[in-house]
């Protein structure tokens, strides 16, 4: 597993080198990054200095700035976020960040308090309008003056109902990362821009000692110059598997049990 790692890791490099000249975005389900204050909304418990995970000040410092340390590795222009409980959680990833970014942040409302957010360069990206949908947000803007669509997913079942509710142009560039679940997008003249990454063995996350390509990127865009999953070697743990904050319970203090994915686009 560590040869292969070694070849997919300097493979992934290469690309990033190959492709600086285009655009890119990245998705990176940052796993329960939650701040340490209890919620009067949600049951947000477990996340608190004197619950059973002892979530306090010093370790969330710690995630805020290995979550940062992975998005500024990859220096996206576009950066979807999925598990992040507030906006002042998106705030101390920015602040900690030595990229230029700004935000948008939506408030999901959901059973365990988790947003999305996206941070990105404003020279570059516009947003014009926003959507909330149930497991998912639709963000249509303007990038280098373009129409772009983002929308970005965790076990949305009705993402092709969002599509036709949005008032983007279908001609219009259309990207959807993330969870999901069993979207048929091939009727939605939508392709999966790592279907050859999963085929050549590689996932984001580990289930049952075996790499899942758990999350997806969609796109109508057809110039992709890249399109993987970000990996490195400080990311991993020992036996060469995403290194999570949590395991059974025990603190270990890494990223995240997923890792990010990505797409390069030409301009």
């Amino acid at each position: 597993m560590r040869y292969i790692l070694l070849i997919w890791a300097i493979w992934g490099f290469t690309t990033n080198l190959l492709y600086a000249q285009s655009y890119g975005i990245t998705y990176y389900n940052v796993d329960k990054l939650y701040d340490t204050i209890p919620s009067p909304f949600y049951d947000d418990s477990t996340y608190t200095p004197k619950a059973r995970l002892a979530w306090n000040t010093e370790r969330y410092n710690r995630k805020i700035s290995n979550i940062t340390s992975v998005i500024d590795s990859m220096s996206m222009p576009l950066v979807a976020i999925y598990g992040v409980e507030n906006e002042q959680v998106v705030k101390d990833i920015i602040n900690s960040s030595k990229n230029d970014y700004t935000y948008i942040h939506h408030n999901s409302d959901s059973y365990n308090g988790l947003d999305f957010a996206l941070l990105y360069f404003g020279d570059i990206f516009f947003p014009t309008q926003t959507t909330p949908w149930q497991g998912a947000w639709c963000i249509e803007g303007e990038l280098h003056n373009e129409p772009l669509t983002i929308i970005i997913s965790h076990g949305c079942k009705s993402l092709g109902v969002l599509l036709n509710k949005t008032s983007c142009n279908p001609d219009n560039k259309i990207i959807i990362l993330g969870e999901l679940g069993k979207l048929n997008f091939n009727k939605l003249n939508l392709d999966d821009a790592l279907s050859r990454a999963e085929t050549a063995g590689r996932g984001n996350r580990i289930l049952q000692n075996e790499w899942e390509m758990h999350d997806r990127i969609i796109t109508n865009i057809h110039s992709l110059s890249a399109a993987d999953v970000y990996i490195q070697s400080w990311m991993l743990d020992c036996k060469g598997r995403p290194l999570p904050t949590y395991k059974g319970g025990k603190y270990i203090g890494g990223y995240s049990s997923w890792l990010p994915i990505y797409i390069y686009f030409r301009k």
